[in-house]
C-alpha cells in the first residue's frame, strides 16, 4: 500500500463545488450560455474523474472535450466565466490541474509528457478560441478591452496576467505530481508525507484563493498579498504547531498592514481573501489542540492583526461591514474547531473504554489460561507428591511409580507455560479466540478427553462419551477444558475419591457435560490454597457459548459438574 492514495471523495466534492461557483456566475449574469458551457465544463471534469483510474485517457479526453467545447463557444457566439484563466471556467481550472497532477504521477515519463503537452497546448489554443469570439463581434459574455495582437488574434491586457498564473499553476501541478512519483515509491511514509495527506484539501482550496486574489491584485497591495500567502503557509503547517503558526500570521499580517500604510497605500474594497481563510483555519486549530487559556491570547491576536489588515485597504464607508462580516466568520471558526474537540474528546473516550475493555478480555483469557492449563498440571504433581510421601516407607515401587508421574506432569506444565509465554509474545488474539496455544489441545476431542484422564493422578476415572462426529473445534476446546478444571478440582477438593465419572453425550441439540465424585461432602483446603477462580471460570466458558452451568453437592456425598452447550446448525 503506497502512502498517498487518489482521494475519489474529496476530488468528487471539489468538481461539485466547482461546478455550483460556475453555474452561480454564469445564470447570474448570462442564463442563455448555460446549456453550453456548464455541459462542456461538467464533461471536463468527468476526464479528470476518469483520469484517477486511467490518467493517460482522462487527459487526451479531456484536450479534446475542452478544444470541442471551445470550438461549439465559437460557432454559437458566447464566452464563458473565468476568474484565474481567461476565459476557463473554474470547474475546466481544476479538473485541468488535476489532470496534469494524476498523469506526472501515476504514467511513465514519455506518457506524462506527451499528456501535459496536450493540456497546455489545448489550454492556449481553446483560449484564443474563446477569445475570438467576443473579438469579432460574434459575441459579448464575459469579454474585456483588449491590448496586444497574438497570431492576428486581438487579445485582452489581461491574457499576459492569465498566461502569468497559468505558469504557476503549470509548475506548482508538475511539482505536485513529481513529488506523489516519489513519495508513492517509497516504502516508510514520512512526516513531512503524512502531513501533506492529510492537509492537502486545505493547501488545495487555500493556493486557488492565492490565484484568484493574485488575479485581481494590485500594486498597492503587494505587502498584503505576500502575508496573506504567508498566513496561508502558516495554515497549513497550523495542525502541528498551531500556536506558534498562529502569532507568526499574526505577526506576518500585522506588518504588511503597517508597511503599506506607511507607504501611503491606496484604499479599495478588496480583502486579504487567503489570509482570511488560513485565519479560520488556524483558529479552528487552537480551539481544537490548544489549552483554553492559551488559544484564546492567539485568537485575538490573529484576528486582531486580520482586522488592521482588512481594515486598511478598505474604504471608510466598508469599514463597518468588513467588521460585522469578520465577527460573523470568527464566531464560525470558533464554533467549528470547538466542535471537532468535542468530537476528538467523545473519541478519545471512547478509545479509553475500548482499550480498557481489551485489557480486562485478555486479563480474563489469560488468568483463564492460566488456571485450567499449568494449575492442573500443578495439582497432579502436589497430589503425586502426597501420595508419595504417604506410601514411600510402605511401598517403595509406588512412590517410584509417583516420582515417574511427577516428572512427567511437570514437564507437561513447563511445555503449557512456554507455549503460553510464547503465544503473549506473538500477540494474544489466537489465544484469545480460542486457538491452540497450551499445546494439549488438537482437533481430536476423544483422544484429548482419553489423554486427561490417562494423565489424572486421583481416582479412576469411567470416561462416557457420546460425541457428535461434526462438534466444532472451539466448542470441543471448551468442553476439554471444562472436564480438566472439573477433575483439578476433584483431585484439589476431594482427595478421599474413589471413583471419578465423566459424560460428554448429546441430548438432541445439546452437548451435556457431567463430572462427578463420591468424595466427602464436605470438601478439604487443598495444599497452597485455592485460587477459587475455578468454577468462575468454567462458568464463563458456558455462558460465552450461550449455555447453562451447575455446580454442587450431589446428594449425601460428592460433587458434580455439570454443563449444557447449544448445538447449532452451522457450528
Amino acid at each position: 500500500m503506497t502512502p498517498f492514495q487518489v482521494p475519489h471523495r474529496w476530488l468528487g466534492i471539489l468538481f461539485g463545488v466547482a461546478l455550483l461557483l460556475d453555474t452561480a456566475m454564469v445564470l447570474g449574469e448570462y442564463p442563455a450560455n448555460t446549456l453550453l458551457v456548464l455541459p462542456g465544463a461538467a464533461l471536463f471534469a468527468g476526464c479528470a474523474w476518469v483520469g484517477i483510474n486511467r490518467p493517460a485517457i482522462g487527459a487526451i479526453a479531456g484536450s479534446l472535450t475542452l478544444i470541442l467545447s471551445s470550438i461549439l463557444m465559437r460557432i454559437v457566439d458566447i464566452g464563458s466565466p473565468s476568474v484565474v484563466l481567461w476565459h476557463m471556467t473554474v470547474t475546466e481550472l481544476i479538473a485541468g490541474v488535476v489532470l496534469v497532477i494524476l498523469v506526472v504521477w501515476r504514467t511513465p515519463g514519455f506518457v506524462a509528457t506527451a499528456c501535459v503537452t496536450a493540456l497546455v497546448v489545448t489550454c492556449l489554443a481553446s483560449m484564443i478560441v474563446r477569445e475570438t469570439a467576443c473579438v469579432s463581434g460574434l459575441g459579448d459574455g464575459y469579454c474585456e478591452d483588449y491590448g496586444a495582437t497574438f497570431l492576428f488574434f486581438a487579445l485582452p491586457s489581461n491574457f499576459e496576467m492569465s498566461l502569468v498564473l497559468g505558469f504557476i499553476l503549470f509548475v506548482g501541478s508538475v511539482a505536485t505530481g513529481l513529488y506523489l512519483r516519489r513519495a508513492t515509491k517509497q516504502r516508510i511514509e514520512t512526516e513531512m508525507g503524512v502531513l501533506v495527506r492529510k492537509q492537502w484539501p486545505l493547501g488545495a482550496a487555500l493556493a486557488i484563493m492565492a490565484l484568484i486574489e493574485l488575479s485581481e491584485l494590485s500594486t498597492h497591495h503587494l505587502l498584503g498579498y505576500a502575508a496573506s500567502v504567508g498566513a496561508g503557509v502558516c495554515a497549513f503547517f497550523g495542525t502541528k504547531y498551531p500556536l506558534r503558526n498562529s502569532y507568526l500570521a499574526a505577526g506576518g499580517l500585522a506588518l504588511a498592514a503597517a508597511l503599506s500604510l506607511f507607504g501611503g497605500a491606496a484604499s479599495g474594497s478588496s480583502a486579504p481573501l487567503t489570509g482570511l481563510a488560513a485565519s479560520m483555519a488556524l483558529t479552528a486549530y487552537l480551539v481544537r489542540y490548544v489549552k483554553v487559556r492559551h488559544a484564546v491570547g492567539a485568537v485575538a491576536a490573529l484576528w486582531g492583526a486580520l482586522m488592521f489588515a482588512t481594515g486598511s485597504r478598505a474604504g471608510a464607508n466598508a469599514v463597518e461591514n468588513l467588521f460585522i462580516g469578520l465577527v460573523f466568520l470568527l464566531f464560525v471558526a470558533v464554533a467549528t474547531g470547538w466542535y471537532f474537540r468535542a468530537r476528538d474528546r467523545e473519541r478519545n473516550q471512547t478509545v479509553r473504554a475500548a482499550v480498557t475493555s481489551a485489557q480486562q478480555g485478555e486479563r480474563m483469557a489469560l488468568a483463564r489460561e492460566l488456571h485450567d492449563v499449568v494449575a492442573h498440571h500443578v495439582t497432579g504433581i502436589v497430589v503425586q507428591a502426597q501420595a508419595a510421601l504417604m506410601v514411600a516407607g510402605k511401598n517403595p515401587e509406588v512412590a517410584l511409580q509417583a516420582m515417574e508421574k511427577i516428572e512427567r506432569s511437570g514437564t507437561e506444565a513447563l511445555t503449557a507455560m512456554r507455549t503460553l509465554v510464547g503465544s503473549l509474545r506473538e500477540g494474544t488474539a489466537a489465544w484469545v479466540a480460542g486457538a491452540d496455544t497450551t499445546g494439549d489441545a488438537t482437533t481430536d476431542l476423544l483422544a484429548d478427553l482419553q489423554a486427561v484422564v490417562e494423565n489424572f493422578a486421583g481416582a479412576p476415572v469411567k470416561l462416557d462419551l457420546n460425541l457428535p462426529a461434526d462438534l466444532p473445534h472451539e466448542m470441543g476446546r471448551s468442553v476439554l477444558r471444562l472436564v480438566q478444571e472439573s477433575l483439578t478440582n476433584v483431585g484439589k477438593h476431594a482427595p478421599d475419591a474413589t471413583a471419578v465419572h465423566v459424560r460428554v453425550a448429546t441430548a438432541e441439540d445439546t452437548l451435556h457435560i457431567r463430572v462427578s465424585d463420591d468424595g466427602r461432602k464436605t470438601p478439604v483446603n487443598p495444599a497452597g490454597g485455592s485460587g477459587g477462580y475455578g468454577l468462575v471460570g468454567m462458568r464463563e466458558r458456558v455462558e460465552l457459548l450461550g449455555g447453562r452451568f451447575e455446580a454442587g453437592p450431589s446428594g449425601y456425598v460428592g460433587w458434580n459438574v455439570e454443563a449444557w452447550l447449544p448445538l447449532r446448525k452451522g457450528d
